[in-house]
């Protein structure tokens, strides 16, 4: 699991320092521990793990309460900035976007779509 972690972070970093939008990329398990992160901010990121697992729960619950399935992301939006969370296979996957408006939101989705087909590759 550590070599798995390793890759994962170095993955992480060089997506972050490819993207101009993107604020920082926080890797967590299922139950909230911090598996590989990257960012730009000074922020705990075992807190933020913890933080984006909890989140993708409840949206999971949720839309298995109302809408009968799974959700497919979660997206927190303030007047700074974003966060959107997805859960791919036992991991939860958050994406910081500290600036921005609702017009790189899309965009943001893009490329953590884009990130996830990276990291597929890497654990198989």
């Amino acid at each position: 699991m550590e070599e798995v972690n390793n890759a994962l972070n170095k993955t992480v970093k060089e997506f972050l320092s490819g993207n101009d939008i993107i604020s920082g990329v926080y890797i967590a398990s299922l139950d909230g521990l911090l598996v590989a992160h990257a960012s730009r901010i000074n922020v705990d990121p075992d807190r933020v793990a913890a933080m984006i697992a909890s989140l993708s729960a409840v949206g999971d619950r949720v839309s298995k309460e109302l809408l009968d399935e799974d959700s497919r992301h979660v997206i927190v939006q303030a007047g700074a900035g974003y966060i959107v969370i997805k859960r791919f296979r036992d991991f939860t996957i958050g994406v910081l976007v500290k600036r921005g408006d609702d017009s790189t939101i899309g965009l943001t989705m893009l490329e953590l779509e884009r990130l996830i087909t990276i990291i597929q590759k890497q654990v198989k």
